[in-house]
This record gives structure tokens, sequence and C-alpha cells, in this order.
């Protein structure tokens, strides 16, 4: 679910050739990144540490949440100006490289600037693009999270992810961010892993351990329990 953490700037997915446009900055867990509904100032591409997102109507009920890990791309929607479909938090201490939306257009092309070569150009616009791919792809994820039973989404989030829950109301990714993910109650979560614990296919304490991989690979294809 989560990729590693870029190690050093060497080894970064932006891959700029000319100097890289993204300025890296320490976040506390906890920081509001940019609230839904206001134009993002800043494009960030993650480092380390965990991100939430998370979308509500206008009665506060919740429409969706998302995390994103190291590698992920956010804040699209500053390059042409719109709002946040979602706020995003730092669930982690977290290190993010930003850099303005006039900035990534002048080193992409996609604002006239006179900037460096076009091979300069077409390198930059190249990672970006994948980067964009891949946040795709994550989008897609967190819908496929949300399909089927609450036990099959649960058994699907644990085997790809469960070494990732923690134990208790404030961890970093606990079971109440999980069931946000999922679209379930934090109370049906708790029920789903005691299902799962009862049926021997997993140890449920202050972390998941999965003891019957198969078994819960058929659950995660919505096979009852």
């Amino acid at each position: 679910m989560l990729d590693a953490p870029v190690p050093s700037c060497t080894e970064c997915p932006l891959g700029s050739s000319g100097g890289c446009a993204f300025i890296p900055r320490k976040v506390p867990a906890g920081t509001q990144l940019w609230p839904q509904g206001e134009v993002p100032r800043e494009l960030i591409f993650v480092k380390s540490g965990l991100l939430a997102m998370s979308a509500t109507d206008s009665a506060g009920q919740e429409l969706g949440a998302a995390v994103r890990g190291p590698r992920s791309l956010l804040g699209f929607e500053s390059l042409r100006g719109q709002t946040a479909r979602a706020s995003v938090e730092a669930l982690t201490d977290a290190v993010v490289c930003t850099a303005t939306p006039t900035t990534v257009r002048q080193r992409t092309g996609l604002q006239g600037s006179g900037f460096g070569p076009s091979a300069e150009l077409a390198s930059n616009a190249s990672a970006l693009l994948q980067l964009t791919l891949d946040e795709l792809l994550r989008v897609e994820r967190d819908g496929d999270l949300r399909s089927g039973s609450a036990v099959s989404r649960v058994a699907r989030f644990v085997l790809s992810s469960g070494t990732l829950i923690a134990s208790g109301q404030h961890a970093p990714f606990s079971k109440r961010h999980v069931a946000a993910l999922l679209g379930l109650r934090p109370e049906t979560m708790s029920r789903c892993l005691r299902a799962l614990k009862t049926a021997g296919l997993i140890t449920s304490g202050r972390e998941v351990r999965i003891l019957d991989e198969p078994r819960l690979r058929e659950l995660a294809r919505g096979a009852p329990v």
C-alpha cells in the first residue's frame, strides 16, 4: 500500500536533471497542509511519513478518507487554481518537498519562461506525469478498499497493509483511521477483526499478524467467514 521513504535526492522519482524545483521541509504530526474547499498554494511530494486526506459534506458527514505515504504527489488543484476536494493533514511527522504552481509550470514547460533547454523541460514533465499516473492508481485503490462486504474490505486491507495498524486511539495509523479508509464505522471494523481472529486467520492485539493467508485471500474475494 505504501512505498518506501525516499532516502536521498539522487534516488527521488522527481528526477529533476537541472536542479529540483521542490524544496524540502519537516512537517510535524497534526499539521494541516490545506483545508478542503481552498486552493492549495503548492504541490507537495511526500519524502517520508504519512498524510491523511479527508472530505466531508456540508453537514459534516464524511464522504471519503485516504492516506498517502512516501513518493506521493498532492496538490494538483493548485496548477489550475481549483479548490481542494479534501483536506490534507500530517498523520505522522513527515518530510515533504514543496513547489509553487508557477515554478512547476515553468520547470515543465506548461508556462513559457525561457527556463532551461527543452530536454530538461521534457525530463521534468515526464517525472511529473509518472507521479500523476501513480496517484491515479492510488485513487483507484482507494475505491477498491471500499467495495464489497465489511469483512472482505478488512481482509483486503490486512493482506496489503496489516502491519500498519497500531493500537490506541491516537496511534499514527489506528484502527479508527483504517475504518475511515474502508468506509466503515470503527465498531464495525473492530467486529470484523474479532471475526477474523475467532476464525483463526489473524492475531489482533497491539498489532495484526496473519495466521492463514490463503483463507484470508478467499475472504478478501468475498467468501463468507
